[in-house]
This record gives C-alpha cells, sequence and structure tokens, in this order.
C-alpha cells in the first residue's frame, strides 16, 4: 500500500500549503487539463499550480465576503456544474477550514433534507445552472442560506489576487472535517459520511497502487468531481501525487456517448483514463475510437463490474486496471492486476480483507481491523466505524481456479435471490444476459421466498410497442444458461408501465429495493 511514513503526522502537508509550495516554486506546473470553452470544439489548454493557487485564494475571499465568522465552523452544501469549481471549493474550505458536502444531484428530495439535517447543514452553494436543485426544496429551502457561486470564468481569469492568510499546522487541522459524501441510498436515504483532513491522507496513500500508477500522467477523467472517485481524482492524487485530471466540457452530454468521448481522446494527449463501465462498452463498438486509445498506458475502470468481453477487447492494447471501494471504506488497497487476468482483483494484505464463505466456492470479502494499533490506523473504514472490529462489504467474490488470491466479482449479496427450496443464484447475471437486447434498459430479476423467480423488464422508448411475446426468445436464450429451477416462465414476466419507470441511482443503474416496492402489488398478483 501507500508509504507508511507518509502517515506519520509531523511528514504530512496541509493541502493548501501544499498548493501554495507548488505554485511558489513550479509555477508553471500543470495541475489539470481544462477545455478552453464548454464547446469541445475549442480544444483543451494546460491549468498551471499558479492559477490554482489564486483561484483558491479568489474563492476563500468570496467565502468570507459572504459568510459570516463563526466559532463552530459551519458546514456548505455545494451542487455545481462538473468543473473546477469543485476543486476551488475545496482549497478554499480547506483554508477557512469549513466542512464541505458533495451531495449527488440525482438525491431525491428526501434524500437531500436527511442528509442537510444529519449534519446541521443551514448554508447551500450552487452553480447558476444548478441552483434549481436547491429550490425544489421549497418550503424547507427558505430556512437555509442560498449562495450562487460566481462563473467558473472569474476563477480562471488571471490577475493579482491577495493570498488569504493561511498559518495552521498539520497538527492544528489534521482532525478537521475536510469533506463529507454520502451513500447511494440503494437500500434507503443516502447516508452521510464524515472525512476529516486525516481520513482523506489515508484516502490518497493506502490504496494500494493506485496512486503510484496514475502518478503524474495526463489522467482523463469523466467521472463527476461530487463521486467518491471523482473527489479521489480530481483533488487528492492531483494534489498530492501529480495525477493531471483531464476534465470535461460543461455541455457534455449525460449519459457520456461514445462519439463525444472520442472527441477528447483525439483533441488532447492523454496517458491514461478512468471510466465506468458503460462508456468502454460504447466504445468498444467502433474500431477507429479503440484506434485512438492505443496510447494510454492504463484504462482504470470502476463504479461497475466490465464484463470479460469488453475488457479483453481493451487488454489487447492496454493495461486494464480494476477500481474499487465504498463511501463508508474509501479507495480498496489493490494491486496493479495481472495484465491476463485483469478481470481478478488483487487485495495488498495490509489492507485487512479475508473472504468468508457465502456459498459453494462464492466468499464475501470482509475489512478485519489489525490487531498491530499501528496498521489498524491505516484502514479508514474503522475511523468511520470506530466501535467495529470488521466490517462486511457485502460484495461476493470467487477465486481464481489456480492463481490463488486472486478474486472476481460475483455481485452484491442483495444481487442473490433465495428460493423457497433455498435455492440461491445470482439475479445480476440473469439480467445482464437479458440486458443484451438492445430493446431492454432495465431488468430486475426477483421472487425470495417463492417457489420460482419473476422478471421486471422496462423498455427503451423506440420498443414501447414490444411484448412478452416478441421479447421471449431473448428471455429463452437466458433460460438456456440456468437450471430448470430458476427458469423463467412467461407467465413471471412484467413489463414497467408508463409513466412508472425504474428508480435509478447515481450510477443509473435500477435502485431493486425501491422500484419492486413501487410494483410491490403487480408482483404480488404473479404468485
Amino acid at each position: 500500500m501507500g508509504d507508511s511514513n507518509i502517515l506519520l503526522d509531523a511528514k504530512i502537508t496541509p493541502i493548501p500549503v501544499l498548493v501554495d509550495e507548488k505554485a511558489s516554486n513550479t509555477p508553471d506546473r500543470t495541475f489539470a487539463i481544462i477545455p478552453k470553452t464548454a464547446n469541445i470544439n475549442d480544444g483543451f489548454r494546460d491549468y498551471k499550480y499558479s492559477e490554482l493557487a489564486q483561484a483558491g485564494n479568489k474563492m476563500s475571499w468570496w467565502l468570507e465576503k459572504e459568510l459570516e465568522k463563526s466559532v463552530i465552523p459551519e458546514t456548505l452544501a455545494y451542487m455545481g456544474a462538473p468543473d473546477l469549481r469543485y476543486t476551488f471549493l475545496y482549497l478554499a474550505t480547506q483554508k477557512t477550514r469549513r466542512p464541505l458536502l458533495f451531495p449527488l444531484n440525482q438525491n431525491s428530495r428526501a434524500g437531500h433534507l436527511g442528509i442537510l439535517t444529519a449534519i446541521g447543514c443551514k448554508t447551500l452553494l450552487a452553480s447558476q445552472d444548478q441552483i434549481e436543485l436547491w429550490n425544489a426544496l421549497h418550503p424547507e429551502i427558505d430556512t437555509f442560506k442560498v449562495l450562487v457561486v460566481p462563473e467558473l470564468e472569474y476563477f480562471l481569469k488571471v490577475e493579482e489576487t491577495k493570498e488569504y492568510p493561511y498559518n495552521f499546522s498539520w497538527q492544528d487541522v489534521k482532525d478537521d472535517v475536510g469533506i463529507i459524501l454520502h451513500t447511494s441510498g440503494s437500500t434507503g436515504l443516502p447516508k452521510p459520511i464524515k472525512y476529516t483532513n486525516h481520513m482523506l491522507s489515508i484516502f490518497a496513500t493506502d490504496s494500494g497502487d493506485l496512486a503510484t500508477m496514475f502518478e503524474g500522467l495526463r489522467t482523463f477523467v469523466p467521472l463527476p468531481p461530487s463521486w467518491g472517485l471523482g473527489v479521489a481524482f480530481h483533488m487528492i492524487m492531483s494534489i498530492q501525487f501529480g495525477t493531471i485530471p483531464i476534465s470535461l466540457p460543461t455541455d457534455s452530454p449525460q449519459p457520456l456517448t461514445a462519439e463525444y468521448v472520442d472527441k477528447v481522446h483525439t483533441s488532447v494527449q492523454a496517458e491514461a483514463g478512468v471510466y465506468i463501465p458503460y462508456v468502454l462498452e460504447q466504445l468498444s463498438k467502433t474500431p477507429e475510437y479503440l484506434e485512438h486509445m492505443k496510447g494510454l498506458k492504463y484504462i482504470g475502470y470502476g463504479g461497475a463490474p466490465l464484463s470479460r468481453e469488453i475488457g479483453d477487447i481493451f487488454a489487447k492494447f492496454t493495461h486494464v486496471q480494476p477500481i474499487m471501494g465504498s463511501t463508508e471504506a474509501g479507495s480498496w488497497g489493490l494491486r496493479k492486476s495481472d495484465p491476463k487476468d485483469w478481470i481478478y482483483y488483487d487485495f495488498d494484505p495490509s489492507s485487512g480483507f479475508q473472504f468468508h464463505k457465502f456459498q459453494d466456492d462464492l466468499y464475501e470479502s470482509v475489512i478485519v481491523k489489525h490487531k498491530d494499533p499501528e496498521m489498524a490506523k491505516r484502514q479508514l473504514v474503522f475511523y468511520v466505524f470506530p466501535d467495529l472490529e470488521e466490517f462486511h462489504t457485502k460484495d461476493i467474490w470467487k477465486e481464481h481456479e489456480t492463481k490463488k488470491g486472486l478474486w472476481q466479482y460475483a455481485g452484491r449479496m442483495d444481487d442473490f435471490v433465495k428460493l423457497s427450496s433455498l435455492t440461491k443464484f445470482n439475479a445480476t447475471h440473469v439480467e445482464g444476459l437479458i440486458l443484451k437486447d438492445p430493446r431492454v434498459t432495465g431488468a430486475i430479476m426477483g421472487g425470495d421466498g417463492q417457489m420460482r423467480p419473476f422478471l421486471l423488464l422496462e423498455l427503451a422508448d423506440n420498443s414501447a410497442h414490444e411484448t412478452i411475446d416478441s421479447l421471449w426468445p431473448t428471455i429463452e436464450a437466458a433460460n438456456d444458461s440456468l437450471s430448470a429451477e430458476i427458469q423463467l416462465q412467461k407467465n413471471m414476466v412484467l413489463l414497467t408501465k408508463e409513466g412508472k419507470r425504474m428508480k435509478r441511482g447515481f450510477k443509473g443503474l435500477p435502485k431493486r429495493r425501491e422500484t419492486l416496492l413501487d410494483y410491490a402489488k403487480e408482483i404480488e398478483n404473479l404468485y
């Protein structure tokens, strides 16, 4: 894992000091590569550390002007366009010693209010184009202070800016809450997770080989800066390890298209990239797009599993690296993957991961607290849950047949359905087979405690005329790989209703629990 010396308090430099030192000693050093305008056709430019330090000062002075000073630092929440203002706010709240929450704009109204109440946040910030997300909290919004952050151009403009004073040592600030993220809320309302500055230092340094792999590389990061992985690459690894993130223009389509991502690849000379599997799947379909990626030293992926079929396409010309973590446990300590067995995860032993039998040849990953107190200090999850001795991730794995210690992801515990016969099966595996049909945009298979499983399907807008009969060949093909007890029957298939689509999380994946609750009556009628 990361150099243990960096976790000795005396060795750590506070983020504002680190940025100012780099701006002073190497002012022309590239911090990030950013679009020149909101239009991708206008190209990209290098953004220097001298500019970053200036923007951090501008944002700090703006906060001081807009907010009253208090003995107890107030917590700020920011939702904005996916640009450098996230980094500027992180730097400014570090300087002014204010906790900073990055909520996801896909949260429900109840989700937003639940998080804000839990952390006692009463000050909401937004870019102008995102302010309606806060206004949607009416009438409760009237009890909050709401501020619009100046446009990005204001912070990018090069002009002499007075340095915002910062005279704190690491000992002064290590226990300050730096960033607050939250869980996805896939099993209920999202829960806030507070990261102190010390925890953020662990987040950065104990991510296995991840930090050193991408150190100094111009890395395309088409991920929202409010995601945990986005925070890691856009803020922490960039400042502490010199990873150079390449940002998307603010007008980039959502979800990203392969054509748009290819424009970035051809507009700027990237040396690595970190993608969600959906983007890689789209890129893999066009040989020309693949050709433009052959200069990448590494392709990292995270957020969801990547199929072997798709990953093997990229593994022919570059190193494919799985990246995994959780809001509660941070980035997991993974070693550099074996190029031939990229789909397997290699856990650093010092991370504390153990594998407990789930069923047959499947195991759950469990983070066990080190008995050595110094080693335990490097396990972020036990700062979040100090009373635990082990943390059950609920992720399920299958070990390599011949290379012991390498593990292939097999799904979440929640993905497994147990029929009344006690037979268990991985619903996501079957759903993946059915989702290969372009007419299907969502599939949820269930049947806990029942004699046989059911299937709920959501169709693409241009396939609304399709019926269960017309879709049956796809389902039959999936059935061919299943035992008789698990095979789907035609009378156990449901289609979602117009105006009642599947609930989705921030990664765009269906929220199983909430969607099944929406269709509880219809599912009950099947049985």
